[in-house]
């Protein structure tokens, strides 16, 4: 009777409960409207736009995350499925057990709340995923970017009326708002999966990293730097040849930060279809790298494919000449900057948060300035790179290696430049990440291999299928919940 007391203390709910909804609800609603705010501020600062009207977009912005079928909110309710409602779950059953005097064959306690634990996380996240999911505006703007119709009665989905009277269907409902989310739980649920196997195998005395430790340090090394060049190499092949596999926001991003003629984007795509071919005089395409070379006051013969084979690197150059040496440093340098102007206002807020909390020292302001300048190194390195691999591939290195004359291993032009260049470019800039410290690059890689997984799958298919999605998404939840709330944190990348 004496334990009583202290069970019923166990199972009382206390507000302190509630403090990890709350955090992952605040964290979700920051991650959401932060960015939107920083876009807002060039519309608030325009002269030209009313009082009225930039209170009305601000309170839009504000309150636009505030819904139940939001990101914010899903956070929250997985988080509480985790922590408050095993407690909740566990209370009843206690209960239970009590009035049908089950005490004695309970079994394992531990066992027995993980497992709890593992249903209600389980449930939440398949709740949490419906509410993200219900959203017919989505599904309107997409059918419509799709060129599909989402209703029975609108005219795109009624034939016209034919002899046999077959009754029409309308197509079906389309899903994939919520894949770029599904892609990340699931690869971070197979980081904590492989990190929790690698352990276990390294324990065994037969494993040959247990005898070898070297060869242990090396693969954990290399892993990383290997995952996020492969994932790199998807997402820049994707945006070359294959843009509609990624976000927008993402394409864009990459638009800017690679500064590219749209019209080199243009001839590539036609050489890789075999529409714009050297020696061919097609009038309907040679005129693309020929306009160039005008804006860059050069010769047009430098970009007609009928007379210039290859067409010369200088096109490629923007004007910084024929080397593409040079080319190279003044791309780092371009990109470095933009890498400034990113990550330097990061790091600068982070700073002014540390020093609400506690007096900043020289030693931290050095150690942010460094971070933000080591992350716009990675940056240009990266562009820099892939712009060189392209030059280093298709007129330097490529044709001493594969002449055209060889007779066993020939490369001639149309190939490099119908995409090989590009595949060589974006297998070399995943290199970039050894710039990086070995800390973050197991975090950078977990950061792009989403995306790069995205590129290879169908962003919309039929909502039928939805199911599949919504059971991954929430084993994924599962996983990586179970590794932190067990106490084993340090599986999970960027857990703390």
């Amino acid at each position: 009777m004496s334990t009583c007391p202290q069970r019923r203390a166990h199972r009382k709910i206390h507000l302190s409960h509630f403090k990890p909804i709350i955090r992952a609800y605040a964290l979700g609603y920051l991650s959401v409207t932060g960015p939107k705010l920083f876009a807002l501020l060039r519309v608030l600062t325009r002269k030209d736009t009313s009082i009225e009207a930039k209170a009305r977009l601000l309170l839009h912005t504000l309150r636009a995350s505030t819904q139940i079928n939001r990101f914010p909110a899903s956070c929250a309710i997985i988080v509480g499925g985790a922590t408050l409602l095993p407690r909740i779950a566990g209370s009843i059953l206690s209960s239970l057990r009590r009035t049908l005097n089950l005490n004695g064959t309970y079994g394992r306690p531990d066992l027995h709340t993980r497992s709890i634990r593992i249903v209600c996380t389980f449930l939440s996240a398949l709740l949490a995923f419906t509410l993200l999911n219900h959203d017919d505006s989505w599904s309107r703007k997409r059918a419509s970017s799709q060129g599909l119709s989402q209703s029975p009665e609108s005219p795109e989905s009624l034939d016209p009326p034919n002899q046999h009277h077959l009754p029409t269907q309308p197509p079906p409902r389309l899903a994939g708002k919520t894949i770029d989310f599904t892609l990340f739980t699931t690869t971070r649920a197979l980081s904590v999966l492989v990190i929790t196997l690698w352990t276990r195998t390294q324990s065994s005395r037969y494993h040959p990293t247990h005898t070898n430790p070297q060869f242990a340090k090396f693969l954990t090394q290399a892993v990383d730097p290997a995952i996020f060049s492969l994932s790199a190499a998807l997402i820049m092949h994707a945006w070359f040849y294959h843009p509609h596999r990624l976000p927008r926001s993402y394409n864009h991003w990459i638009h800017q930060a690679a500064n590219i003629d749209p019209r080199f984007l243009q001839a590539l795509r036609l050489a890789r279809s075999g529409v714009w071919q050297y020696g061919v005089n097609n009038s309907t395409t040679n005129h693309l790298l020929r306009g160039v070379a005008a804006d860059l006051h050069l010769p047009e013969s430098y970009g007609d494919p009928a007379l210039t084979m290859p067409v010369k690197c200088e096109l490629i150059h923007s004007g910084c000449g024929p080397s593409c040496e040079l080319h190279a440093l003044w791309r780092f340098w371009r990109a470095f900057l933009l890498g400034l102007k990113t990550y330097l206002p990061l790091q600068l807020a982070l700073l002014l948060r540390l020093g609400v909390l506690r007096p900043l020292r020289p030693r931290t302001l050095l150690f942010s300035l460094s971070s933000a300048a080591r992350s716009s190194a990675f940056l240009g390195t990266f562009i820099s790179s892939f712009y060189y691999g392209v030059c280093l591939s298709r007129t330097r290195l490529g044709p001493l290696l594969f002449p055209p004359t060889n007779k066993y291993m020939a490369i001639s032009p149309q190939t490099w430049d119908a995409g090989l260049c590009i595949l060589v470019a974006c297998l070399l800039c995943g290199s970039s990440i050894l710039v990086e410290p070995a800390a973050r690059r197991g975090e950078m890689a977990l950061f792009v291999a989403p995306r790069a997984l995205a590129t290879l799958l169908p962003r919309v298919y039929d909502g039928r299928k939805r199911w599949r999605e919504a059971v991954v998404f929430a084993g994924g939840v599962v996983v990586v919940l179970d590794a932190v709330l067990a106490g084993k944190g340090r599986r999970v990348r960027g857990a703390g």
